[in-house]
């Protein structure tokens, strides 16, 4: 009983210093590429994919085959979005690029896309869903903050050896308390 007890007691100091999260000891990880976030959609015909990404100012139109995912380069790309209309400037191959000074406030924006490369002429629609900013959608979760994995795991350590010191305290109270009515005559 005693060994378990220290056991138990070993493992719930030791919780804190267990492998958690954010906390890599290993090699250094590669990096990994990264897109610029903001709001996207995507739309789809039989012959054209497109991805549009609304970030820095500008809404990137990212354009393949739809059967090869193949880039379509050098298109003639136009986006349409309410009074918006503007011609999207090639800046790699199948990646276009158009300002974005028309989506400004948080909502819903329906593009037209019409693209023309080759033999192929398409209409791609889609709504761009610009929702707050993360600042303002974070505020309603103020606890998040102070939840830490660490502190979470010294806390239930701290727990379970309380729990482990009420145990032992019953069974010690129980023991002396049956070794009392052993030695103690009845009349």
């Amino acid at each position: 009983m005693r060994h378990s007890i220290a056991v138990l007691a070993a493992a719930a100091f030791s919780l804190p210093v267990w492998p958690h999260e954010g906390e890599d000891h290993g090699a250094p990880a590669a990096a990994v590429p990264t897109v610029a976030a903001g709001a996207r959609t995507e739309a789809q015909t039989d012959a054209l994919e497109l991805v549009a990404v609304l970030a820095d100012k500008h809404l990137t139109l990212y354009l393949d085959r739809f059967a090869t995912n193949e880039p379509v380069a050098d298109a003639q790309v136009e986006v349409e979005s309410g009074a918006f209309r503007a011609v999207a400037i090639q800046t790699a191959p199948g990646v276009y690029a158009v300002p974005a000074v028309s989506f400004g406030p948080p909502g819903r924006y329906p593009l037209v896309v019409s693209v023309q490369a080759g033999d192929i002429a398409d209409l791609l629609t889609a709504t761009l869903d610009l929702a707050e900013p993360p600042s303002i959608a974070g505020q309603a979760r103020p606890w998040v903050g102070w939840v830490d994995t660490p502190v979470m795991a010294g806390g239930a350590g701290a727990l379970l050896l309380a729990g482990i010191w009420v145990l032992v305290a019953r069974r010690r109270q129980a023991r002396t308390l049956a070794h009392t009515e052993r030695t103690t005559p009845h009349a």
